[in-house]
């Protein structure tokens, strides 16, 4: 088996956040080209940033972009798809689309190497896979009550319309017993 490299950061993963974060902004929103974002990082005092290494950055923002549409148009046909499901189905649905991505980009590589997710990724997608399992549980809690109230309503019901239809004789005494306890309303 062959073994695999250590993923190394490329110049622009160790750049301070607020660099990337500009670098990101300048290219997604105000859609600079690669050669306006260098000359703004060299006025920044980040001269050593190659072209290629904002590149590459670049490339892979574009494909980021990409993935991003096509989530949303799989969310939008989920949704269209999912028409009248309930909050229960969509939550469900949510979920296997999170842990489908999860696994995309665990298998995912960039510039030929795995991608290297730090403590602090790791820690925000079990987050994130908590938080929906929480959810979950909290949907399926509520699920329960739900029915379990609807049931108690109905048995609640049934016991005044059996003492409705024992009170107006439209049921005798013993018959009405009989069904009370077969109920279990004894």
């Amino acid at each position: 088996m062959p073994k695999r490299r250590r993923h190394t950061p490329s110049t622009i993963d160790r750049l301070e956040p607020e660099i990337r974060q500009l670098i990101n902004k300048l290219r997604i929103d105000d859609g600079w080209t690669i050669d306006e974002i260098r000359d703004q990082l060299i006025r920044l005092g980040q001269g050593h940033i190659s072209r290629s290494a904002l590149g590459r950055h670049v490339r892979s923002l574009a494909d980021m972009t990409s993935e991003m549409a096509e989530t949303q148009a799989y969310a939008e046909a989920l949704a269209k798809q999912a028409g009248n499901a309930n909050q229960s189905e969509l939550l469900d649905l949510n979920s296997q689309l999170l842990q489908s991505h999860m696994f995309k980009l665990m298998l995912a590589e960039r510039d030929g190497e795995p991608v290297q997710l730090s403590t602090k990724e790791v820690q925000e997608f079990s987050s994130a896979l908590r938080n929906i399992a929480q959810a979950r549980k909290v949907d399926l809690d509520v699920i329960e009550k739900a029915e379990k109230r609807a049931e108690e309503k109905a048995r609640a019901e049934m016991r005044a319309k059996l003492d409705e239809a024992g009170s107006l004789g439209l049921i005798d005494k013993d018959a009405l017993q009989r069904a009370k306890s077969h109920l279990g309303f004894d």
